[in-house]
């Protein structure tokens, strides 16, 4: 008998053989019968490579200046599931999760459901229970094929496209964008936030009639202002600065998608730039340590992670890293590899993760002389935290959960704040 959000999340994720099973029948079919395919009165999909998390946050704090209310639902998670599924900014409890889990058991019959995919549905149930007035929907993986693509978005938003889940996606950007722009609907609306997108997606939108509001043309952040379209007329903004938490395009993105909604609230714009996002260049001080933590996890997320430690000063890194198997570990490696003075090599207890061993070959041999392997996160925090003595910046990055697994660390040492 399944009484805990623990014993539910064990169960579901036994329940189908497959982890990524891209198909919609058998998630669509279930939705059907919970008629949750409508989950709000407007539905925003976001998908793209790197920036979906941010985004979905710039569009939840613009939602909640307008006065409307809201669902967001992202994933992975990093510390506690509850963090997939927020109403009004508020995380789902374990209870309501359970009524969900249970109402989608008994739904679904014979039909088998990833983990993934009852998570999808369990967040679609809760928005539409609480009678939403906008539904922000992270796509996981990919787009055409993703569980979350089971409904009928009033906008979709496709942020920087890079090479990452190649064997599930396609090993060109041709292909990838492709598999993105399966979000797109006839006579759609499209927010593009990649300045050279694949012509697979333009391609796409073309042929379905959507209308592109693209970055760089129809909306923008940069140099100190913000400029969107609303009502077919051009409107901008200056910023109080021209730095922010987190990507421009995500923010940028998300001020575009609002106009284009009709929900935009203008004077509220300018909040974005102090916005944060736990696990993106999250600042952690401890005692006289500095650390940094982010969930980079593909090359392109680690030249943007590499320039903005970088801008900060930290030109003498010790990193945390972890990594799934299916990453490309070597250029993730290069992309920051000039500021690192040691590496902390590691693994998470999933059948997933590259072993910390494996990790360790992928190092250019100048640098393995200068690197050692961990049998878990908080082993090789604490080593590196030992290590700098305050005099390195430590950096933790890499997939979620090596991410998750370094913040449960630092809740526990005396002294550690968030900045």
């Amino acid at each position: 008998m399944r009484q805990t959000l623990e014993q539910w999340l064990d169960y579901i994720g036994g329940l189908h053989p497959i982890t990524w099973d891209l198909t919609l029948d058998r998630v669509s079919e279930v939705a059907l019968r919970l008629d949750v395919v409508q989950p709000a009165r407007q539905v925003v999909l976001v998908a793209g490579t790197n920036g979906k998390g941010s985004c979905c946050e710039a569009l939840a704090a613009l939602a909640t200046s307008a006065g409307i209310s809201f669902g967001v639902t992202t994933s992975p998670h990093l510390r506690r599931f509850n963090e997939r599924i927020r109403i009004n900014g508020a995380e789902a409890t374990d209870l309501q999760i359970i009524v969900a889990f249970e109402q989608i058991e008994a739904a679904r019959g014979d039909i088998s459901l990833s983990y993934f995919e009852f998570a999808c549905l369990a967040a679609l149930l809760l928005f539409k229970a609480a009678d939403l007035d906008l539904a922000i929907l992270e796509i996981g993986l990919g787009g055409r094929l993703d569980a979350m693509n089971l409904v009928n978005p009033d906008l979709s938003v496709i942020l920087p496209i890079a090479l990452d889940h190649q064997s599930y996606l396609g090993d060109t950007l041709e292909a990838i964008g492709f598999e993105k722009a399966g979000i797109l609907r006839g006579n759609g609306t499209l927010v593009l936030a990649d300045p050279e997108p694949p012509n697979s997606i333009l391609a796409e939108a073309a042929r379905l009639g959507c209308r592109v509001m693209q970055i760089g043309r129809a909306f923008d952040w940069a140099d100190g202002e913000v400029s969107w379209m609303a009502v077919e007329e051009r409107q901008s903004l200056t910023l109080p600065s021209a730095e922010t938490c987190l990507p421009s395009g995500s923010l940028a993105a998300a001020v575009q998608a609002m106009a284009a909604l009709g929900l935009l609230q203008p004077s509220s714009v300018p909040q974005l730039c102090n916005l944060s996002l736990l696990g993106r260049l999250t600042r952690v001080d401890l005692a006289q340590q500095r650390l940094y933590l982010d969930v980079a996890h593909n090359p392109q997320a680690v030249v943007r992670l590499a320039v903005e430690l970088s801008r900060k000063g930290c030109s003498r890194i010790r990193v945390v890293f972890g990594l799934y198997a299916d990453k490309d570990a070597q250029a993730i490696i290069a992309a920051i590899s000039p500021l690192v003075h040691f590496w902390h090599l590691t693994q998470v207890n999933e059948a997933r993760a590259l072993p910390a061993e494996q990790l360790f070959s992928c190092l250019p041999a100048s640098h393995q002389a200068r690197a050692e392997t961990s049998v878990s996160v908080q082993q090789a925090l604490g080593n590196a935290i030992r290590s700098s003595a305050g005099i390195d910046t430590i950096v933790v990055f890499g997939s979620f959960p090596v991410v998750g697994e370094a913040l449960e660390y630092l809740d526990f040492q005396s002294g550690a704040r968030l900045q």
